[in-house]
């Protein structure tokens, strides 16, 4: 890769430890305002796999109630859930090496910040933990990220060549692939996976984005 002039980071799991704390947070609100039980298990499952919040609710429903939700019921969920999620990252928790994304900034024309999550919530999260002001573009649900990357592409024209998706999930990766983008893969995954993996953003360096 001769150039990159951008670079896109997924939020929750790569940047701020939050995936264990949304289980939790989901199953309170269910058995709160819906009186159910065994949530938690339910949703974990699909953390990871591209599903909004929405899509996830809905699945859900399906799964406990054989039906969809109504539009007052995903209303209700997503603003329980939004309180439980913005207090559980209220500490910001933010993954160590994140300063990596500070370096990054300054050798690279634009950053953009993609979520699954509420796009309100991740702004506000964003800002309060120090981080908000390296993007240029801070964008979440219910768009999905491939939506996302369409727009920063076309908004900023950029080529495909020219820009690198950071994440932690196969979502993540799909995305990046069907975008015809370079992926850079976080965690313990195997190596083709994706372009370039490496176990933690410790390990993340300019010159492996360019690798």
């Amino acid at each position: 890769m001769d150039t990159m002039k951008a670079v896109g980071f997924d939020f929750d799991g790569t940047l701020i430890m939050s995936e264990d704390k949304k289980g939790p947070a989901m199953a309170t609100v269910f058995k709160e305002k819906f009186g159910v039980k065994g949530v938690k298990r339910e949703y974990e499952r699909l953390i990871g796999e591209g599903y909004s919040r929405d899509a996830k609710v809905i699945v859900l429903f399906e799964k406990f109630f054989k039906r969809k939700p109504t539009k007052k019921e995903l209303k209700i969920v997503a603003d329980h859930f939004g309180e439980h999620y913005e207090r559980s990252m209220s500490s910001c928790p933010l993954f160590k090496c994140s300063e990596v994304v500070k370096e990054l900034r300054s050798k690279v024309e634009y950053m953009f910040l993609l979520s699954l999550e509420n796009e309100k919530e991740v702004r506000k999260i964003a800002k309060k933990c120090g981080i908000a002001k390296h993007f240029d573009e801070i964008l979440g649900g219910p768009t999905s990220k491939i939506d996302h990357l369409k727009h920063v592409l076309k908004k900023y024209n950029l080529k495909r060549k020219d820009v690198v998706y950071i994440g932690d999930a196969h979502s993540d990766v799909t995305a990046a692939r069907k975008m015809g983008i370079k992926m850079v893969l976080i965690g313990k995954h195997k190596k083709k996976e994706a372009d370039v993996v490496v176990k933690s953003l410790c390990d993340l360096t300019f010159s492996k984005l360019l690798d």
